[in-house]
C-alpha cells in the first residue's frame, strides 16, 4: 500500500491530515500578507510619486500659459511703443513708424493733419542723400547732408526720452525742451539747437491723442488672459535693444555699388539695426523694426543706453500659483509657488507710402548754353551772379493771405546760383524720403531739357523708384506762392551764353513742423482741383497718378467734390472716412517751383528792370 493510500485510510495516525492541511493554510497566509505588504509599499511609492507627477504637469500648464500670456504682453507693448511720437523742431512729428496725415493729435496750424516720419525713415534719407552728394561730388548737397545727420541726434535723443518715458511705472511722459540760437545759423539756415534737456511733460499720446499707458496695457492684457490658477504678482518693463541681428525695414541705396555697407551691416538688402553703419566717417544708426510687431531673444536684450535707438521692449512678469492642490504633496514637499518669465519684442514700423511733393520747373525760354541738364545747373562755374536774396513768408501764404509780407531771411544763406538749386533739388529729394533710387535721381540730373519755350517740367516720384518728369500744359498751383514760414530765393545771375536770367526759388518744405515751418509745418500745397494728378489738362490720368501713388488707385480714396478746397474724402465703397487725411494726400502736392526767366539777349533796359525788380522785391515783396 503507498503512502496516499495510507494517510487516507490509515487508522492508527489520524493527526497527518490536519498536520498537512495546516502547512497548506500556512502558505497561503504568507503568500496574502506578501501581497498585502507589496500593495502598501505600492500606495507609499506610487501614489506620492503620482501626487508628484500630477503636481508637476499643473505646473508646466500654468508655466506654459504663464509664457504665452507673457510673449503676448510683449507684443501689446511693442505696438504700444511703435505709437509714441515726439514733436520735433527740425523734423515734425517723429515715430518708430511712420503714419499718413489723417490723425486727430497731428494738426498743422492750418487745421490739417501732418504725417508722422519714422526715425529710420529719416536717417536712411539723410544718408542716402549724403551718398547722393558724394557721389556727384557737390559740396551743397553733402553739407546739408552732414546738418541734418547732426540734427538728427538731438532727435534720437528726445525719442529715446520718450521711449524710455513711456516704459516707466505710471508714465507721466517727459516733455525734451530744446534750446534754440537763433542768433546762430547752420548751413542749411536752421537755427542751431543745443542738445535736448528732459523735463516732465504732459501723458503721451498717439497721433490721434489716444493715452499711451504700456504698464497699463500689459497689466490689463496678462489679467484678462490668466487662468484662474495665476495671478500677477510684479510686473517690470523696459526698452533697450538687441545684440544680435534685427532689421529695420530701410532698404539699402539702389544699386547695389551705392549702399556702401560692409558685412555685418546689412540684413536681407535692408540696414542692419543697433550697429554703426558709417559713410565717410560719419555715423548712422538704426533702430529695431518689422513690418508687424515680433517677438525676439530676451537672452540678446540689452539695456537702454545714449548710442543707440532704443526700440525694444522688454517685459518680464512673476506669478503667484493660486491652487489650493499644490500643499498637498507627500514627504513635506511643496509645489512651487511662483512663476516668473521674461520676454521681448520688437515694434512694427508702418510703410512711408504716402505721396510726396511735387517739384516744378518752368522756363521762360528756350534753354540754352550751360543749362541743358540739371547736372549744368549744378555746376557754378556755369553762372556769374550778381545778386542773391532770400525771403521768408511771415503772416501767411504769400502773396495770397491779406496781411502775408516777405521779409529778408536771416536764418538763410543766399549763396550763388548753383548752390541754390542744389538746396531746392536737396530738400526736394529729402521730402520723398527713400522713395527715389540713387541711380534713378543721378539718371534725373543727366537728362537734358527738351528745346521749346515756356515748358512746364513737374518732376515726381515713381512707385519703381525712378522719377517721372513730365511737360504739362498748365500748373494746377497757385502761381507764385511761398507758403508761411518757408522761403523764396531771387537770383540775378549771367550765363556763359551771355545771358541774363533771373530765377525764382520756392521752397515749401525746407522748414518742418509746427515750430518753424508755418501754418503748413513744412507740407506742400495743395493743387486745385484737389484730383489734378488724375486730368488729362494737367498731363494725368488715372494709371499715370497710380504709377506716382497718387490718386483713387494708389490711395483707396474718392473726392466727393474735387473742385471744392474743403471737399471730403470717401473710400472705394463710397462712404466717407472716418479719419480725414490731408488734402495734398491724394495728389500729392507743390514742394519746390523754380523759375527761370529772362532766357533772351539782355538790353540795356532790360538789365535796368532786372536790378529793379530785385531791389523792389519782385512782386511786391516787402522789406519789412
Amino acid at each position: 500500500m503507498n503512502y496516499f493510500h495510507q494517510v487516507k485510510f490509515s487508522h492508527a495516525n489520524p493527526g497527518f491530515p490536519r498536520i498537512a492541511r495546516r502547512s497548506l493554510n500556512d502558505r497561503r497566509n504568507q503568500n496574502g500578507n506578501i501581497l498585502l505588504l507589496v500593495l502598501a509599499c505600492s500606495c507609499l511609492i506610487l501614489v506620492p510619486l503620482l501626487m508628484l507627477a500630477a503636481q508637476g504637469g499643473l505646473y508646466a500648464i500654468d508655466r506654459d500659459r504663464a509664457k504665452s500670456a507673457v510673449e503676448a504682453a510683449a507684443l501689446v507693448a511693442a505696438n504700444d511703443l511703435s505709437r509714441v511720437i515726439v514733436n520735433d523742431p527740425d523734423f515734425g512729428y517723429v515715430s518708430l513708424s511712420n503714419y499718413p496725415p489723417n490723425g486727430e493729435a497731428t494738426k498743422a496750424p492750418d487745421g490739417e493733419p501732418l504725417p508722422v516720419t519714422s526715425i529710420n525713415t529719416l536717417v536712411g534719407t539723410v544718408r542716402q542723400l549724403a551718398i547722393l552728394g558724394h557721389e556727384i561730388q557737390n559740396k551743397w548737397i553733402s553739407e546739408l547732408a552732414e546738418d541734418d545727420r547732426e540734427s538728427l541726434q538731438s532727435t534720437i535723443d528726445e525719442l529715446n526720452t520718450a521711449l524710455k518715458s513711456a516704459v516707466e511705472p505710471n508714465n507721466k511722459g517727459l516733455q525734451s525742451k530744446t534750446l534754440i540760437d537763433e542768433n546762430t545759423a547752420s548751413k542749411s539756415g536752421k537755427a542751431k539747437r543745443q542738445k535736448t534737456v528732459g523735463s516732465s511733460f504732459d501723458q503721451l499720446e498717439d497721433n490721434h491723442g489716444q493715452k499711451i499707458q504700456i504698464e497699463r496695457d500689459v497689466a490689463d492684457f496678462l489679467k484678462a488672459n490668466l487662468p484662474p490658477s495665476l495671478k500677477l504678482e510684479s510686473l517690470e518693463i523696459e526698452n533697450g535693444w538687441l545684440s544680435s541681428a534685427a532689421r529695420t525695414a530701410v532698404p539699402l541705396p539702389s544699386p547695389s555699388n551705392f549702399a556702401h555697407v560692409e558685412k555685418g551691416q546689412a540684413v536681407d538688402n535692408e540696414y542692419r539695426a543697433f550697429v554703426e553703419v558709417p559713410f565717410l566717417d560719419k555715423s548712422y544708426t538704426f533702430a529695431g523694426v518689422g513690418k508687424s510687431s515680433s517677438l525676439v531673444s530676451p537672452a540678446d536684450f540689452c539695456a537702454a543706453d545714449d548710442d543707440h535707438i532704443n526700440s525694444i521692449v522688454k517685459v518680464k512678469a512673476t506669478f503667484t500659483r493660486n491652487s489650493s492642490f499644490r500643499h498637498v504633496l507627500p514627504f513635506g514637499l511643496d509645489a512651487p509657488g511662483k512663476i516668473e518669465f521674461a520676454a521681448a519684442a520688437q515694434p512694427y514700423s508702418m510703410e512711408d507710402n504716402g505721396p510726396a511733393g511735387v517739384m516744378t520747373m518752368r522756363f521762360c525760354g528756350s534753354t540754352v548754353q550751360g543749362m541743358h541738364t540739371w547736372s549744368d545747373l549744378l555746376e557754378p562755374s556755369n553762372f556769374r551772379d550778381r545778386m542773391t536774396m532770400t525771403y521768408q513768408s511771415i503772416g501767411g501764404d504769400y502773396p495770397i493771405d491779406p496781411l502775408a509780407k516777405m521779409r529778408p531771411s536771416k536764418l538763410d544763406s543766399a549763396d550763388g546760383t548753383s548752390q541754390q538749386f542744389a538746396e531746392h533739388l536737396y530738400y526736394w529729394l529729402r521730402n520723398g524720403h527713400l522713395r527715389p533710387r540713387v541711380g534713378a535721381i543721378m539718371d534725373m540730373l543727366s537728362q537734358r531739357f527738351q528745346s521749346r519755350p515756356n515748358d512746364l517740367y513737374a518732376y515726381e516720384f515713381k512707385n519703381d523708384g525712378s522719377i517721372s518728369r513730365r511737360v504739362i500744359a498748365k500748373s494746377p498751383f497757385p502761381p507764385g506762392v511761398t507758403s508761411e514760414g518757408q522761403v523764396s530765393t531771387t537770383v540775378d545771375t549771367s550765363t556763359t551764353a551771355g545771358l541774363n536770367p533771373i530765377i525764382i526759388f520756392r521752397n515749401n518744405v525746407k522748414r518742418l513742423g509746427i515750430d518753424t515751418g508755418g501754418k503748413h509745418a513744412g507740407q506742400p500745397i495743395a493743387g486745385s482741383p484737389l484730383n489734378w494728378c488724375e486730368l488729362p489738362e494737367y498731363g494725368g490720368d488715372d494709371f499715370i497718378a497710380g504709377a506716382v501713388h497718387k490718386g483713387r488707385l494708389a490711395t483707396g480714396l474718392t473726392l466727393q467734390n474735387p473742385l471744392d478746397a474743403k471737399s471730403t474724402f470717401k473710400g472705394a465703397d463710397g462712404k466717407t472716412v472716418s479719419l480725414q487725411p490731408r488734402r495734398s494726400y491724394y495728389s500729392g502736392g507743390l514742394a519746390v517751383d523754380i523759375e527761370i526767366g529772362g532766357l533772351v539777349l539782355p538790353t540795356e533796359k532790360m538789365d535796368t528792370n532786372t536790378i529793379s525788380l530785385i531791389k523792389n522785391g519782385r512782386g511786391g515783396y516787402s522789406h519789412q
